[in-house]
């Protein structure tokens, strides 16, 4: 059970109201929601981050995925293996992110696998080694792999409060698919 109350919508200013029913009135956003100053433009930059035509769905997904997995959250890790099916990941690719076993070149591709590896490290440590950086970048370019550490971020900064909050998974609802 949540330790924070969630918000119902008509406790939610109009436009708070609006993004947390287009992205299907789940549990997290209402509990977010609570933070009226910082809430909107928290979900606007979300909105941009699932949308940007720069990383494919399928790769925002792995990278969501292993976030999920290392961070341990349970909201995201439940929320995202549905998410995964529509962005094109089998459920043995999916288990394959989440236990972090050995990715095989026939599941992933090798920028795939760095991008994994990339996640991987940069959750569980706090930091990269350079050449694995480099080989991002030289494999997907400067703004896609800026985009990749900031999807990163931004679900590693998700995971903690998820799990500080104790949010409950919601049961029927799944994020919608967004179009890329």
């Amino acid at each position: 059970m949540t330790r924070i109350p969630y918000r119902r919508p008509e406790e939610m200013t109009e436009r708070a109201r609006q993004l947390t029913e287009e992205r299907g009135n789940l549990n997290v956003y209402r509990t977010l929601a609570n933070a009226d100053k910082v809430f909107t433009g928290w979900m606007l930059a979300g909105r941009d981050a699932l949308t940007s035509p720069v990383l494919t769905r399928r790769l925002r997904e792995l990278v969501t995925l292993r976030t999920a997995a290392v961070m341990e959250c349970g909201y995201e890790l439940g929320q995202h293996r549905d998410v995964a099916r529509t962005a094109g990941l089998e459920v043995d690719e999916i288990e394959a992110v989440i236990s972090g076993e050995d990715w095989q070149t026939d599941q992933f591709d090798p920028t795939e696998i760095a991008v994994l590896r990339l996640t991987t490290e940069l959750v569980g440590t706090r930091t990269a080694p350079a050449a694995l950086v480099d080989q991002v970048q030289q494999a997907l370019g400067s703004e896609a792999t800026v985009e990749i550490l900031m999807v990163i971020g931004r679900y590693a900064g998700l995971a903690l409060m998820l799990n500080a909050l104790d949010v409950d998974l919601d049961e029927t609802a799944r994020l919608p698919t967004i179009p890329t």
